[in-house]
């Protein structure tokens, strides 16, 4: 089974894949450059990841997979969050990680919602990944935040771990999203 994922970052496309490895589902990137749409102004995750994937929707007329998302650093009220992608575009990740710093234990957590939308069902799938973040940057295998973040368990950053630590990571929310694809979904694509 073949579903658009509304997404151009290839990294996001490939770690998915990966995750999705031997369930039968593939997920395929736009074969259009894919405009950028507006985003809601919402502090939930949830509601930013259901709006994107509605007007993804009615823009290419297809069931779509959407993926939303970002960096909650506890101490700072959650902050980025759902403003992640933006925050680091504007101050980049050396400026954000100067905001926790100081905190003695900065705590966060990664977290992704997952939305998938065929013009009729509408089902979302959240995940989080809790850890602190470490004052300076470490691993080749990532980026932004993946080199300050250290996942609960682990003693490294995500941009430390292999490509299979890292799937490992974010497999359940995609695994749970697989299941119920093949219990409640036509083949589409």
């Amino acid at each position: 089974m073949k579903l658009l994922y509304t997404t151009t970052n290839i990294h996001k496309l490939r770690g998915a894949n990966r995750a999705l490895a031997g369930t039968g589902i593939e997920l395929m990137p736009p074969s259009i450059d894919l405009p950028d749409v507006p985003e809601i102004q919402s502090d939930d995750q949830t509601e930013v990841s259901v709006d994107k994937a509605i007007k993804y929707h009615a823009l290419l007329r297809c069931p779509v997979v959407v993926m939303d998302s970002g960096l909650f650093i506890e101490p700072l009220g959650g902050f980025p969050g759902v403003y992640t992608k933006y925050v680091l575009d504007v101050l980049g990740i050396d400026k954000l990680v100067d905001l926790a710093r100081n905190i003695e234990k900065p705590v966060a957590f990664a977290q992704r919602t997952i939305t998938y939308f065929d013009g009729v069902t509408l089902k979302t799938f959240s995940s989080k990944v809790t850890g602190i973040l470490v004052r300076e940057p470490r691993g080749m295998n990532g980026r932004n935040y993946d080199k300050y973040f250290v996942a609960d368990g682990k003693d490294k950053t995500i941009a430390e771990l292999s490509d299979e630590e890292q799937t490992a990571l974010i497999a359940p929310v995609w695994q749970e999203f697989a299941a119920w694809m093949k219990e409640h979904q036509k083949e589409v694509i």
